[in-house]
């Protein structure tokens, strides 16, 4: 029998080891960010997350702002799972947008999620997004808050990926953003960095949930590996 993900307020992420940090998984109808420096595992952490989704029956948007559909796929073969497969039985939409060429992106958005059935989005990677208004920081954060807005309208559990630059600090009152943009991080209801380095250990990987709202987490960095079946944690 295929493991669900949901509860009456849960949505198991299923990736091992991490639910059990986070009481059992995201609240439903959340945005989670998932943040860290290059090669820290933020597309590989929601690909698992959305293969992890499908395999326990729901169907998912995937949103990539700077990568096609064809690379996208190729990383995820790469790990056993394969993309085709779930778009072919409309499990799974993969849509790439960019902002600046689409200014409609959220009608699109929108009709996707209620055409299909979308109980899950995952966008990746909002830093993306942020770029094409960087010059606007008060249109970015409008921006964050559209998108944020019309994900809670249509109730879906959603992971976005951001990039901060350098390595996000291990310590949570270290300081600095968390994302690129500065503002992402305040838009979301939880933060989770990820770390190339600092517990030592195999791998010398962390993974730290810096908040979580309406969740009592675990709040120390906790040790994480990558493994040729996606990311282990603890």
């Amino acid at each position: 029998m295929t493991e669900r993900s949901t509860t009456s307020n849960r949505v198991a992420t299923l990736i091992p080891g991490f639910d059990k940090l986070i009481r059992g998984g995201f609240v439903k109808n959340s945005i989670n960010l998932v943040t860290g420096g290059i090669g820290t595992g933020k597309t590989l952490f929601s690909l698992q997350f959305a293969v992890n989704q499908i395999k326990a029956g729901e169907n998912v948007l995937y949103i990539s702002f700077d990568e096609n559909s064809r690379r996208l796929t190729a990383d995820a073969a790469a790990m056993g799972w394969d993309l085709d497969a779930y778009q072919k039985q409309g499990k799974m939409q993969i849509v790439t947008i960019e902002p600046i060429s689409n200014p409609d992106f959220y009608s699109q958005i929108s009709k996707t999620i209620t055409q299909y059935g979308i109980s899950i989005v995952v966008v990746d990677s909002v830093s993306e997004m942020a770029l094409a208004f960087q010059d606007n920081i008060y249109r970015l954060r409008r921006e964050l808050y559209v998108l944020s807005d019309l994900l809670h309208k249509h109730d879906c559990t959603t992971l976005i990926t951001a990039e901060v630059p350098g390595e996000a600090s291990l310590d949570a009152m270290g300081g600095g953003t968390l994302t690129r943009d500065g503002i992402t991080e305040f838009v979301v209801d939880t933060v989770i960095t990820l770390h190339n380095a600092g517990i030592g250990g195999e791998g010398d990987r962390a993974i730290r949930v810096l908040k979580m709202r309406r969740t009592q987490h675990v709040r120390e960095p906790i040790g994480m590996k990558i493994t040729n079946k996606g990311l282990v944690v603890g």
